[in-house]
């Protein structure tokens, strides 16, 4: 993870996100919630609570304030994600304590997503195939992925249980994919990466397919894997829709 995102998820982990906050401009004013929000370590807190009615209560807070999909994971889902991560790694809390909070974590963004998202026909979407690469059993930040390409008019397929290999370059050869994403693991090398992107372009040769890759750790590593075919390179959720939306309107 490069030192501006790292900054940028402590940053979310230490603030409380109060209504009367003010904006210093129009995407840190999207990034704000509702009045009433759940404040980052109460909700936190509610992960970790031994009894469920507390994550049940923030979870019926959450719908109700209908915030985008994108902003809760941007300021919720992900910051806490990795806070849960540091308290493992620092022994802070148990595995089992962990396990459930993660669950929980997981059920809240299947929930939100069930809910929110656009109305018209499967049909009628861009399509999409998620897949993450054989290195990477971290699946949360693919379920984010997927929930919020879903809610932004995207016809996703793949996701968190697919893994690049032989199912998923076969998904990719029946074509029609506007675009194919995969989720970058941790100290994957750029040959590794590499090797994907080329069984993916042999796999679905159709030039008017984008490859996405998705990763905190690909920072400086952009130019070689775009070298190497890649159309977007994304280091968080909102660079990834954003630029999969512009790239797909671009070209029609």
């Amino acid at each position: 993870m490069g030192t501006a995102d790292r900054s940028r998820l402590e940053g979310a982990i230490r603030q409380h996100f109060h209504h009367h906050e003010t904006a210093a401009d129009t995407g840190a004013a999207e990034r704000q919630l509702m009045d009433g929000t759940v404040h980052f370590r109460q909700f936190l807190s509610t992960l970790l609570e031994k009894d469920p009615k507390h994550f049940r209560a923030a979870l019926d807070r959450l719908r109700s304030e209908r915030a985008p999909l994108l902003v809760i994971c941007e300021t919720l889902i992900v910051p806490v994600a990795e806070e849960l991560g540091r308290m493992w790694c620092e022994d802070q809390q148990s595995f089992a304590s962990i396990t459930a909070a993660t669950a929980r974590l997981q059920l809240l963004l299947n929930s939100l997503a069930d809910v929110e998202g656009p109305s018209f026909h499967d049909e009628e979407r861009p399509r999409i195939l998620l897949m993450r690469m054989p290195s990477n059993d971290h699946t949360l930040g693919l379920s984010v992925i997927s929930s919020v390409f879903h809610e932004e008019g995207w016809s996703v397929e793949g996701g968190p249980s697919l893994q690049a290999g032989n199912r998923a370059y076969g998904m990719a050869r029946e074509g029609g994919y506007r675009m194919i994403g995969v989720s970058v693991a941790v100290g994957s090398s750029v040959d590794e990466i590499s090797a994907i992107i080329n069984k993916i372009r042999k796999a679905c040769p159709d030039p008017s397919m984008s490859i996405l890759l998705g990763g905190a750790s690909l920072s400086d590593r952009a130019p070689e894997l775009k070298a190497a075919g890649a159309d977007i390179v994304a280091l968080d959720v909102r660079q990834a829709i954003e630029q999969a939306n512009t790239l797909l309107k671009s070209r029609g």
